[in-house]
């Protein structure tokens, strides 16, 4: 059943209550239908995204330049950010829960061994196959290395595997409507946690609906499945009865905050890059993408004092039309027009009339080739059940673009925490407390930027930044 949370009566109460209708909620709820027990699910959005439920999502950054709007990029509605994911998935490496004593703060309650099984159960809900990120097995016949000749004591290529990428709604709704055991209620907003009084157990979640009607939603059990940003808010603005907030008592929730780290890092100049290198997607067996990444070691990040980080091929800027590629400057035309502005980045810079002009002559100077490239993304992307991921270029002049993606040294003054105000309907804003990240000392980052990468005794790639 699904309804809006206006039409609850009171005295709701349940075997089970999922706080949040995303992706991890509503699997929770589907996974739970054999059990014959009653469930709900409160969805503060509705079906769709309109823009007064993402108004909820509103907080304070402070500094804009390290971080977007914290409503960006979050969907309030049914399904959450799986309505508009891009659908890549990457586990997390055994060394990223281990206590490292050059990383200060390291070190989870948890191993990677106890999180493996959901790991598995995950790529069934989001339908990215099987859990395999080795290229030999994953695909095998097909050849390993990102680049030719490189893995090794340093780096080893791993891979990337992509979703449809999958809108968990969509693919749950059939189940869900017609469930007799689970109900699932829209624009239903959880505004407290409110514990027995020796705080021991929950004795009930506070829900407020659109129209400032406030209910109690009574339950066995409670699960919160709201996402980083308001799983933390909620727990935080749960302070009636803790006062530092539910699970807050060593004034650690919401602490060491991490966003994504990455940048284009520079590029590689090699002889015959096309043949050197892997750089597009892949099928395996089950019609999966998966594209490779070049990794460090675990004996590298040991041996160098490093954090984990990756590296794999990238485009080059579309913004500059001295790549003379007519589908970069089509690309870059067509999503400065049309995307959102948020969605935009590099791509809302101003634009010069000559940089224009020359992003034109880009595209009329290879009307075929931008023709055929249409078709083919068409059929690929557009119209394709399960689409290709992004536009993968071969290099050009030998010469191909790398991006990075580093993980950040954990910093308890990264954090998110709970703002003074309060949003129309009793709802406590979030304030993201975000730092610039840390830079690693000088003479590891200049370990990496010039490294060489060794293929063999008689080349070498190197890197130009």
């Amino acid at each position: 059943m699904i309804a809006q949370f206006t039409a609850a009566g009171d005295g709701l109460a349940y075997d089970i209550c999922i706080v949040g209708g995303g992706t991890v909620g509503l699997a929770i709820a589907a996974a739970l239908e054999n059990a014959k027990l009653r469930v709900c699910v409160l969805e503060a959005g509705g079906r769709w995204q309109t823009n007064r439920s993402q108004e909820l999502y509103h907080g304070i950054v402070a500094d804009p330049l390290v971080h977007p709007p914290v409503q960006n990029f979050r969907i309030r509605a049914l399904g959450g950010s799986s309505r508009a994911w891009g659908g890549r998935c990457v586990p997390f490496d055994s060394i990223d829960f281990q206590k490292r004593e050059w990383v200060c703060n390291s070190g989870w309650p948890i191993t990677y061994e106890a999180l493996l099984p959901y790991y598995r159960r995950a790529h069934e809900v989001i339908e990215v196959g099987s859990y395999d990120y080795d290229p030999t097995s994953a695909l095998p016949g097909s050849r390993v290395e990102l680049f030719e000749g490189v893995d090794g004591d340093l780096f080893r290529t791993r891979l990337e595997r992509f979703s449809r990428p999958t809108n968990v709604w969509k693919r749950l709704s059939g189940l869900l409507r017609t469930s007799r055991h689970i109900h699932i209620w829209l624009n239903a907003a959880a505004t407290g946690i409110r514990l027995a009084p020796n705080g021991r157990c929950v004795h009930h979640i506070d829900c407020i609906d659109l129209k400032g009607t406030k209910r109690e939603v009574t339950a066995c059990h409670y699960i919160v499945a709201a996402g980083g940003f308001e799983t933390t808010r909620l727990l935080l603005a749960s302070n009636d009865v803790m006062p530092a907030g539910i699970g807050n008592a060593r004034d650690q929730l919401g602490r060491f905050y991490m966003a994504h780290l990455g940048a284009t890092v520079g590029a590689l100049k090699l002889p015959n890059a096309q043949q050197a290198v892997a750089f597009g997607y892949e099928r395996d067996a089950a019609g999966i993408y998966c594209r490779r990444r070049l990794s460090l070691t675990e004996q590298a990040q040991r041996e160098h004092c490093l954090l984990n980080q990756i590296f794999r091929t990238h485009l080059p800027d579309p913004a500059d039309p001295r790549h003379n590629d007519p589908i970069l400057s089509a690309m870059y035309l067509v999503k400065r027009t049309f995307l959102p502005k948020h969605l935009r980045g590099r791509l809302q810079h101003s634009m010069t009339l000559d940089e224009k002009l020359a992003h034109v002559q880009n595209v009329v100077s290879s009307p075929v080739r931008l023709g055929r490239f249409g078709l083919r993304w068409m059929a690929n992307r557009t119209f394709a059940r399960r689409k290709l991921p992004s536009i993968v270029l071969g290099p050009r002049a030998n010469v191909v673009n790398l991006e990075f993606h580093s993980e950040q040294e954990p910093n308890p003054r990264k954090q998110t925490d709970v703002g003074e105000r309060t949003r129309p309907i009793g709802y406590a804003e979030a304030a993201r407390r975000l730092e610039n990240h840390e830079q690693r000392s000088p003479k590891r980052r200049a370990r990496l930027s010039t490294a060489r990468l060794e293929a063999g005794e008689d080349r070498s790639y190197h890197f130009r930044i």
